[in-house]
C-alpha cells in the first residue's frame, strides 16, 4: 500500500513538473563498468625481462532521455578513472566529462535535424563506432540531417571544430581530431538483405613544421565504399569494402583500399561459427625507403571500434599500425549462448599487406607473417542489468611481429581481464 501511495505521488510531482507527460517520456539511466586488467605484451610483444602491469579501471555513466512528437535530447555524462588515481581526501580531479549532450528536432515524423555532441555508430562500426570497449567511448561534435522514410535511412552530417572562440585564426591543434567532417550515409533494408553506402570527406590540419605552427592548410582524404549482409538461414554473409583517396597531413596522395569477407553458420539456435578473411593495404617499407617514392597506401579506419576486429590484444588499429605495412586477417570465430551464458573463441592469423624491411639487411624483405592470436572469452548475466564478463587473450609473435613493433618472440605475451556492468533504469515515465 505504502509502495503505491509512493508511486502515485512520484508520478503526480513529475505531471506538474512535465505539463505535455502525456505525450512525452522521461528516462534516467545509469552505467557502472569496472575493469581490472593484466597486461603482458598487450598493444606490443612483451620485452624481455618485462614486469606485467595491473590495474582496475572504472567507468561511471548518468543517462538522460526525453522525447515527444517533435524532439529528442539526450544527454550522458560520465566519469572515468583508475582506482587509486586520485588520494583518498582529493579536493577535485579531471575524471568528469560530459560524453553526449544532443538534441533532435522532427521537421516531418521522417525528417529530423539533430546536433550536439554524440556517438557515431553505422553498420558494422568499421568506419565509424562508439569504441565502448574503451571506458571513455568515442563521440563526435556534428550536426546530422537524417531523412528516414519506410525502409531508407539517409543520413548527412557536417563538423566543423576549433580550439576555442577565437578573434582570427582557424588554427587547429586538437590531437587525433579531424578539422573538418562531412559524412554521407545510406541504408536500405530488404527482409534478408541489407545494403549501406558511405561517403567520408575528412579534413585533417597541418599545423606545425620543425615544431612552429606555420599555417592552417587542411588536407582532405576521401572515403567511400558499403557493406552488405545477405542472410540465408542457416547462413548469414557479410561482406564490405571502402577505397581511400586524397591527401594525409604531410600532404602525400592516398590510395588504398579495405575489404572483408565472413560466413556466418548457425549450426545450432546456441552455436555458430563465423570464417572470415579482411584485408587492409599498407604501404611498403622497401618502396617507403625510395626517395622519389611519395604514396601512402595505407587504409586508415579512421574512427571505427577497431578492438572488435582484428584481435582483443589491440596490436593492429588502436591507436597504433596507422600509415604502416596494412594488415591480412584471417579468422575464425566460435560463438555459444544459451539462456544467461555466453561464450567465444576467436582465432586470428595475421600477416603484412605489404613489404617489412629486414633490420638486420636492409636489402631484404622479411616473411609477412606477423603471428597468431587466441581470444577467449565469456559473459553470464547475474540479473536483468547485472553482467559478468571474462576473457583471456595471447599473441604467438614471429620475428617480423618484433621487427615491426619491437619486444621479444621468446617472451608470453598475454592479457586477461574481468568486468562487472550495472546498467539500472531509474525513472522511465512511460512505465
Amino acid at each position: 500500500m505504502k509502495r503505491t501511495i509512493g508511486k502515485t505521488l512520484i508520478l503526480l510531482a513529475l505531471s506538474v513538473a512535465l505539463p505535455e507527460i502525456s505525450n512525452a517520456q522521461f528516462v534516467l539511466s545509469g552505467e557502472l563498468r569496472p575493469r581490472v586488467e593484466y597486461r603482458h605484451g598487450f598493444k606490443s610483444p612483451a620485452e624481455e625481462d618485462m614486469t606485467a602491469a595491473a590495474f582496475i579501471s572504472q567507468r561511471s555513466r548518468l543517462n538522460l532521455a526525453y522525447k515527444n512528437e517533435k524532439m529528442k535530447i539526450g544527454f550522458s555524462f560520465q566519469d572515468v578513472r583508475v582506482w587509486g588515481d586520485v588520494p583518498q581526501l582529493n579536493l577535485s580531479d579531471n575524471s568528469f566529462s560530459v560524453h553526449e549532450a544532443w538534441g533532435e528536432y522532427f521537421i516531418t515524423p521522417t525528417l529530423s535535424l539533430k546536433a550536439g555532441r554524440m556517438e557515431l555508430v553505422y553498420d558494422d562500426a568499421r568506419m565509424l563506432g562508439n569504441v565502448d570497449w574503451a571506458q571513455q567511448g568515442r563521440s563526435h561534435d556534428i550536426g546530422l540531417l537524417k531523412w528516414e522514410p519506410a525502409s531508407w535511412k539517409i543520413h548527412a552530417g557536417f563538423a566543423f571544430n576549433q580550439d576555442k572562440e577565437q578573434l582570427q585564426n582557424r588554427i587547429y591543434t586538437v590531437a587525433g581530431n579531424y578539422k573538418s567532417l562531412q559524412l554521407l550515409w545510406i541504408n536500405r533494408k530488404w527482409d534478408n538483405l541489407g545494403l549501406s553506402f558511405l561517403f567520408l570527406n575528412n579534413g585533417k590540419q597541418n599545423t606545425e613544421e620543425n615544431g612552429e605552427i606555420v599555417s592552417y592548410n587542411t588536407r582532405f582524404s576521401q572515403t567511400f565504399g558499403g557493406t552488405g549482409s545477405w542472410e540465408l538461414k542457416p547462413l548469414t554473409l557479410s561482406g564490405s569494402i571502402y577505397k581511400q583517396t586524397g591527401k594525409d597531413v604531410p600532404e602525400v596522395e592516398i590510395d588504398a583500399l579495405m575489404y572483408a569477407l565472413s560466413l556466418k553458420w548457425s549450426v545450432t539456435k546456441t552455436l555458430s561459427i563465423t570464417p572470415g578473411l579482411e584485408r587492409l593495404s599498407g604501404t611498403s617499407q622497401k618502396d617507403a625507403a625510395d626517395p622519389d617514392f611519395n604514396e601512402n597506401n595505407s587504409f586508415n579506419p579512421f574512427y571505427g571500434t577497431n578492438h572488435k576486429f582484428n584481435g582483443n590484444m589491440d596490436y593492429y588499429y588502436v591507436g597504433n599500425h596507422i600509415n604502416s605495412v596494412g594488415l591480412q586477417n584471417i579468422f575464425v570465430k566460435i560463438n555459444y549462448v544459451k539462456n544467461r551464458l555466453s561464450l567465444g573463441a576467436d582465432v586470428h592469423l595475421f600477416s603484412a599487406a605489404a613489404d617489412i624491411i629486414d633490420p638486420e639487411n636492409p636489402a631484404e624483405t622479411l616473411n609477412k607473417n606477423l603471428g597468431q592470436e587466441l581470444d577467449i572469452y565469456m559473459g553470464y548475466k547475474l540479473a536483468d542489468n547485472v553482467m559478468l564478463n571474462a576473457g583471456y587473450s595471447q599473441y604467438f609473435a614471429t620475428e617480423s611481429t618484433i621487427a615491426l613493433k619491437g619486444g621479444s618472440k621468446d617472451e608470453t605475451s598475454n592479457w586477461i581481464w574481468a568486468s562487472l556492468t550495472f546498467k539500472p533504469q531509474f525513472l522511465n515515465t512511460a512505465k
